[in-house]
């Protein structure tokens, strides 16, 4: 990708490290005219904290570019290039920024202004934290400041949930995208650092890798609602089917690499195993997509042969032959 706008400009430092760059927010951006200036307005209105901002605008065919352009603030660049995807535009991101620590942020959510400050501090505090992630309120694009909205996680028991993150992990993808922070250091190991072979579950895939490298306390939590991911029309169900796929995919690679989770928890993994299946059945029916279903539904029946729901997606699957 080219680099078509450089250049940040220094703020108020947190904690005292003059001349440091604390954090870089990666923007990965496709067809975002309509509200890629409320999301990078949300990122600059962060309290205290010497940031950049850096938009990947990933192949947008509107006038994304043009938006972003005409922001002019120092602290905002701009990297266009061909359409490669999401994981491959966060990666070009990553690759071209400076921060301590990164920041992702999609191209429609939004910060509340003291979220990246209350990440840094945990992250200073603690040499043990390497992940920092907020509560999320879901709300919708029409109305993203009207009160209520749905807020996720909700973890009853924060510390003793947290000493086992990855084991949890590995069954609940409990941390939303754009409510993390990092530090870079944790990324220099890792390919990518988001594998480009996934396009919907990348994300996860990516915080699996990290949190099981981590020692207890190396992913934190702040239980408020710092981050808004903003539903856009279309958004949460276009690609269900693709996505179950994919978490099929990265839950299998987590349970051949680490035998040790099935041989701990057999009955939990049966469990997220038969879910990922039936779920990953059931939206391909949904999507007309009946051949591909008959692979899951068979593993799905293999595990609960007695279910009725599954024989009538078995039934559904027949008489949608040639459908997909």
């Amino acid at each position: 990708m080219t680099q078509k706008v450089s250049g940040h400009s220094g703020g108020v430092r947190v904690s005292g490290r003059s001349g440091d760059l604390r954090v870089s927010v990666i923007v990965p951006a496709y067809n975002a005219e309509h509200f890629i200036a409320r999301t990078i307005a949300s990122a600059l209105h962060q309290e205290g904290v010497d940031l950049e901002v850096v938009v990947v605008d990933d192949g947008s065919t509107d006038r994304t570019k043009d938006v972003v352009d005409s922001l002019r603030d120092p602290r905002v660049r701009l990297l266009a290039g061909p359409n490669r995807g999401v994981s491959a535009a966060r990666n070009e991101g990553v690759r071209a920024s400076a921060g301590e620590y990164v920041a992702f942020l999609d191209h429609d959510d939004l910060w509340e202004p003291s979220k990246t400050r209350r990440q840094i501090e945990i992250l200073d505090r603690d040499p043990r934290a390497a992940l920092v992630f907020t509560q999320a309120r879901t709300v919708d694009a029409g109305c993203v400041d009207a009160p209520g909205g749905e807020i996720a996680p909700a973890i009853e028991d924060p510390a003793a949930f947290f000493a086992k993150a990855y084991e949890h992990l590995v069954h609940w993808n409990y941390i939303p995208l754009s409510a993390v922070m990092v530090r870079r250091s944790i990324l220099r190991d890792h390919e990518g650092p988001f594998d480009p072979r996934y396009a919907l579950s990348e994300d996860w895939d990516l915080w699996l890798r990290i949190a099981s490298r981590l020692p207890e306390g190396g992913v934190a939590f702040i239980p408020e609602p710092l981050t808004r991911y903003v539903i856009q029309p279309g958004r949460a169900t276009s690609r269900m089917a693709d996505l179950r796929l994919e978490d099929l995919a990265i839950f299998e690679r987590q349970i051949r690499i680490n035998p040790w989770l099935a041989a701990g928890d057999p009955a939990r993994v049966r469990q997220t195993r038969y879910r990922l299946h039936r779920e990953a059945a059931w939206w391909l029916l949904a999507e007309g997509r009946a051949d591909e279903a008959r692979g899951p539904l068979r593993a799905a029946l293999g595990m609960r042969p007695a279910s009725p729901g599954l024989w009538k997606m078995a039934v559904a699957s027949v008489f949608r032959r040639g459908s997909s």
